[in-house]
């Protein structure tokens, strides 16, 4: 799934790219577009027809598309994607950059905890 959301981020550079469309660029999009599902591919086609951007980076736990915080289990899932995911907020498709997968994970696993002494059980006294 990973491998289709950077086909989409791939895709939305090409299209809003200023440089004048050329045969090999063209041939490119055809490409891209031919390696995305055609409900994925749709969603994302509306998504630019109404000027958002399709898909977006999360870096430092923020979507990139509408700047809001994307939930913890998002994240997690997102480290390790099986799935697509939608930005709650803004509906774009996240992708998280390999450099941030690390960090994410990093502070998404728990810390053990600290060993801490048996505890008596409290006697109750029989009058």
């Amino acid at each position: 799934m990973r491998a289709i959301a950077e086909s989409m981020y791939q895709l939305k550079q090409l299209l809003r790219s200023t440089e004048p469309a050329t045969p090999e660029r063209d041939a490119q999009i055809r490409r891209l577009r031919s390696e995305i599902p055609a409900p994925v591919l749709g969603h994302f086609d509306r998504l630019l027809q109404q000027g958002r951007g399709g898909v977006a980076l999360v870096r430092h736990g923020v979507c990139g598309e509408c700047h809001l915080r994307v939930s913890v289990g998002t994240l997690a899932s997102l480290v390790r994607p099986k799935d697509l995911h939608l930005c709650d907020n803004c509906g774009s498709y996240l992708l998280m950059p390999q450099d941030e997968v690390g960090t994410v994970a990093a502070l998404l696993t728990p810390s053990p905890r600290p060993e801490q002494p048996a505890r008596r059980k409290a006697r109750m006294a029989v009058v």
